[in-house]
């Protein structure tokens, strides 16, 4: 079996009423005259799971060039994956860039108990690192202290509900890991880079129609509710904040590690049980089998079975975000 060499993927632009420009300094090449609010940079999801046409992505540069990623997955899911997702049949992660130029809707996400409930919606539990942020920019996460939840059921779908939210301020850098079942939203004037499991199923509470002046977008309050009210113990104390180096997210589907090195220095990567995502943060790594440097703001996938060198040509930082073996799956969001 050959080895697969690192994929570079073309990132899928999707227009949003609460995005803007910012995703161009990341070098997205954006329409003209169209606010881009999200760019998926890794994505393998079915069609009926979102709106967005054509949600799998392609190989840029290579030999594989062209390719779907859902396509490396059914001809090679042992070797990308790892021998524990050899039945998968898509790439078990999406992730984004998102650039919120206003207040992204109020909205939560299905635990996994509800998603048994309710054939045809999917889990979804994500995490978040602030790119860039505004002065004053911030984050909706859980509820304020002494909130109670007949409180947020009073003021589901109104202007009310913000305020009840609790309030982070965005620094970059600072990681949030968003679990389903936790009330959130990404302020105005915060761009954030977003790990997540392979879904787009998203209950929205409020979407600041009257504020923006945005067309309605219909809300899911009672399915919302019904996620809260499982999870309501998350919301009055949502996880910390992050802002270390190592280990920064844990869990069932995914882990995040935030990486660092000096210019000119080489980190040796050996294969693994499961694949490696490489997403840079800042500086330029060079990946053995590619043929420029990834910068800011792009990715590498590592297939599993990989052995190579990440050479840094500046001081550079970037995540690890690494599959989890499926028999974790169920134990923590």
């Amino acid at each position: 079996m050959t080895t697969l060499p690192p994929l570079l993927l073309e990132p899928l632009l999707v227009p949003k009423p609460w995005g803007g420009r910012r995703l161009g300094d990341l070098g997205r090449a954006l329409p003209d005259g169209v606010d881009i609010g999200e760019s998926w940079d890794l994505a393998d999801l079915d069609a009926e799971m979102t709106p967005v046409p054509d949600p799998v992505s392609r190989i840029v540069g290579g030999a594989m060039a062209g390719r779907s990623l859902r396509e490396v997955v059914a001809d090679s899911a042992a070797a990308l994956l790892g021998r524990d997702h050899a039945e998968a049949r898509r790439f078990p992660l999406l992730v984004k860039h998102l650039d919120a130029r206003e207040h992204l809707s109020v909205q939560v996400h299905p635990p996994a108990e509800q998603v048994a409930r309710h054939p045809g919606i999917h889990l979804k539990t994500e995490s978040w690192v602030v790119i860039a942020a505004e002065p004053g920019a911030g984050l909706f996460l859980g509820v304020r202290p002494g909130v109670t939840l007949d409180q947020i059921e009073a003021a589901m779908g109104t202007s009310a509900l913000p305020g009840l939210l609790g309030w982070v301020p965005a620094r970059v850098g600072d990681v949030h890991h968003v679990p389903a079942g936790l009330i959130h939203a990404v302020g105005a004037g915060v761009l954030v880079a977003e790990v997540q499991t392979p879904s787009d199923t998203t209950f929205r509470l409020y979407d600041w129609v009257d504020e923006y002046g945005r067309a309605p977008r219909e809300l899911q309050v009672e399915l919302g509710l019904e996620a809260i009210r499982s999870q309501w113990a998350l919301n009055v104390d949502p996880p910390a904040t992050v802002s270390n180096e190592g280990l920064l997210v844990d869990t069932d589907h995914y882990t995040i590690s935030r990486q660092r090195a000096e210019a000119s220095r080489t980190v040796r990567v050996e294969p693994r049980p499961v694949a490696r995502v490489v997403l840079v943060m800042s500086g330029q790594v060079r990946i053995a089998g590619l043929d420029a440097p990834v910068g800011p703001g792009r990715l590498a996938v590592l297939p599993a079975d990989w052995a190579g060198d990440l050479a840094a040509e500046a001081d550079s930082s970037w995540l690890d975000i690494d599959l989890v073996a499926p028999r974790r799956v169920g134990r923590r969001a």
